[in-house]
């Protein structure tokens, strides 16, 4: 069985941008923050975070659109789909 699944739980980085495609679609982009604290080799309190770009569509990025904001923390559930560019 092929599952592309993913669960993060973060901030937001930043406020979500919300756009309309030329059919009405609507689409909003956000960023997150995942921070995990664990202990490390030597016994102290490590902290790591990283930083994921979000996006929505349809019904779903219009409700984030109108309830979250910069800082708030969000719960998603979803697909990773990984974009690469060459300059």
């Amino acid at each position: 069985m092929n599952r592309n699944r993913v669960e993060l739980a973060g901030n937001l980085t930043r406020d979500v941008e919300l756009r309309y495609t030329a059919s009405g679609t609507a689409i909003v982009n956000f960023g997150i923050a995942v921070n995990e604290t664990y202990k490390g080799a030597d016994g102290e309190q490590k902290k790591e975070v990283d930083f994921f770009d979000i996006t929505f569509f349809g019904r779903r990025a219009e409700v984030i659109a109108e309830y979250f904001t910069k800082g708030m923390p969000i719960f998603i559930d979803g697909k990773l789909k990984l974009n690469q560019w060459e300059t």
